[in-house]
């Protein structure tokens, strides 16, 4: 009895342990997704930089404005595939700029287009190679939770990819690519839907998940003092 006793109690402490450290991790999650959106809007209101970023710099830089003079590479588009907009599936149109004094592309995404329901066939997204000033908000390359591999489609262009990493966009392009992208504000010319926000869960979300993992620690506990004080009846009355 005793040995059983201790391994229950051995048991409950590690699973009431990992509930509340699931809800702690939880809160911790929600902070710093809050963080990020006021980073995100704080980065809106700054003045613009207006020279490429080393690949270093995104971390420090991220959703800060940047305003280039330069052109856009028509003829070298992706597709970024699985680009859901008000419940429609479409792709963002990822454009190829070549800042003026600077040998690196930059990805410039010009928004998210509607796909065809015949998915062979591809959006038209040409777009003018003469001189021109953008501006937007740095951003990372967006990532998959889950690293599966293949993420880019066959030859030929525009090229359809699913969540590839500039590693992988670099060797196509066969030129030096800044690892990021540039999401084109709302105003710039030839662009599609812009309705630019974070992809990520919501801090509130984050809070929900937390209070469900508190939640199933605190019946956890109750269930255990309901059973110990059973325990003690019956040990009283034998």
């Amino acid at each position: 009895m005793t040995t059983n006793r201790a391994f229950l109690m051995t048991l409950f402490v590690l699973l009431f342990s990992a509930l509340v450290s699931l809800g702690l991790w939880q809160l911790r999650r929600a902070d710093e997704r809050e963080a990020s959106q006021d980073r995100f809007a704080l980065g809106r209101d700054l003045p613009a930089l207006t020279a490429p970023l080393s690949n270093q710099g995104i971390e420090e830089y991220r959703y800060r404005r940047l305003e280039l003079r330069g052109r856009y590479l028509s003829s070298r588009q992706v597709l970024l595939d699985s680009m859901i907009h008000e419940g429609r599936a479409g792709y963002h149109v990822l454009t190829p700029f070549l800042p003026l004094n600077d040998s690196r592309w930059l990805l410039v995404n010009r928004g998210w287009v509607e796909a065809d329901p015949d998915r062979r066939v591809l959006p038209g997204v040409e777009v003018g190679e003469t001189i021109r000033v953008v501006t937007g908000q740095l951003d990372a390359l967006p990532r998959p939770g889950l690293e599966l591999g293949g993420s880019i489609g066959p030859e030929g262009w525009p090229l359809v990819a699913l969540f590839p990493s500039p590693e992988e966009l670099e060797e196509r392009f066969g030129e030096p690519l800044l690892d990021y992208q540039l999401l084109l504000d709302a105003e710039m010319p030839d662009g599609y839907v812009r309705q630019w926000q974070l992809r990520m869960l919501s801090p509130e979300r984050h809070v929900g998940y937390a209070i469900q993992w508190f939640s199933l620690a605190g019946t956890l506990l109750v269930i255990a003092v309901i059973l110990s004080l059973r325990s003690r009846k019956f040990s009283a009355e034998g």
